[in-house]
């Protein structure tokens, strides 16, 4: 793959000899590798800066996971850069650091401040938008069912997890972060905590689809200009919590005989709705009638139909 080059790290500022460390299960990429499917988390930068102070950070976490993590080093080849990233990311979970954002072909969660019109043809799902930031008439389309403001994710962070079941990206841009918890962009007194992006990101980690995490670099944004404490401790931290949440993964489908079936009869709808709960993960899907598809939901979702309360957001699977 001669668009990837080897970056080489600093050893003393990696600390690689610090015991039970990434660091000690980690391997580099080169070409004598020709089965990366065997490595189940990849990393791979689109900047130097990024990717060193990133790495720097992450390699001395502890090693809770036993992970075999490749680092790829650098994509040097940015005119083919989706096509590059997308054959790494078919045969690894994929993290891309730095860069700039770039749209995905396929779903993809975008956690951002602001919306734009790519939630139109379904493939953006927005997580943690500011509805004071964003546009009045893009605001007035969006489905508010298939995107999450940041007042939804303070009020039940649970809700990110079946809406990131729908896509197979994740795009986190960390000007989301609210300044306190980041240090950048002074003018973002709101938004998301450092705790709650860690747990967004463990979501991602658990959606047996995700294939391509990417965190964009936004150095010119950077109160201090220090990438090193800003933007790489905080993504480093992210990606641990990604990482916790791939060792959890479970790969599970509606269409697997291993769950436990509810049906939900309610005198708002003509046929009954149906919960499944998956006996791997615990995960949760709901259908209306016999032949509409399963989509996916929460616990919650179940227990207040069971009582006769049935959410909002799911009177729109109801009544497509």
């Amino acid at each position: 793959m001669d668009f990837l080059q080897s970056l080489i790290y600093d050893e003393q500022v990696l600390n690689y000899s610090k015991p039970g460390s990434l660091f000690e299960n980690l391997t580099f990429y080169d070409q004598n590798i020709h089965d990366i499917s065997n490595f189940q988390l990849g990393i791979v930068g689109l900047d130097a800066a990024s990717l060193n102070a990133f790495r720097n950070n992450l390699y001395m976490y502890g090693d809770h996971f036993q992970l075999p993590i490749l680092d790829f080093g650098l994509i040097v080849d940015h005119v083919n850069l989706k096509s590059s990233i997308g054959l790494l990311a078919n045969k690894i979970s994929l993290i891309v650091i730095g860069g700039a954002p770039f749209d995905f072909l396929e779903s993809t969660a975008v956690v951002c401040k602001t919306l734009d019109e790519g939630h139109i043809n379904g493939k953006k799902k927005f997580i943690g938008y500011q509805r004071h930031l964003s546009q009045l008439n893009v605001y007035n389309q969006i489905d508010e069912y298939q995107n999450i403001s940041l007042g939804e994710v303070r009020s039940n962070l649970k809700m990110v997890e079946p809406l990131m079941r729908t896509c197979q990206n994740l795009c986190f841009d960390i000007s989301t972060i609210k300044q306190a918890d980041i240090g950048i962009d002074a003018s973002n007194i709101v938004g998301l905590t450092l705790e709650e992006s860690s747990q967004i990101c463990r979501y991602a980690g658990i959606t047996p689809n995700m294939r391509v995490a990417h965190f964009p670099n936004l150095q010119p944004q950077f109160a201090f200009g220090n990438v090193t404490k800003e933007y790489a401790s905080c993504v480093s931290t992210m990606v641990w919590y990604f990482m916790e949440g791939l060792l959890n993964l479970k790969y599970e489908s509606p269409s697997e005989d291993d769950h436990i079936s509810y049906v939900i009869n309610s005198e708002y709808f003509d046929e009954p709705l149906t919960f499944l709960k998956g006996e791997k993960s615990g995960r949760w899907w709901m259908k209306y009638g016999e032949d509409s598809e399963y989509h996916p939901c929460l616990k919650e979702d179940f227990l207040q139909s069971k009582e006769g309360n049935i959410p909002d957001r799911l009177f729109k699977y109801c009544l497509s």
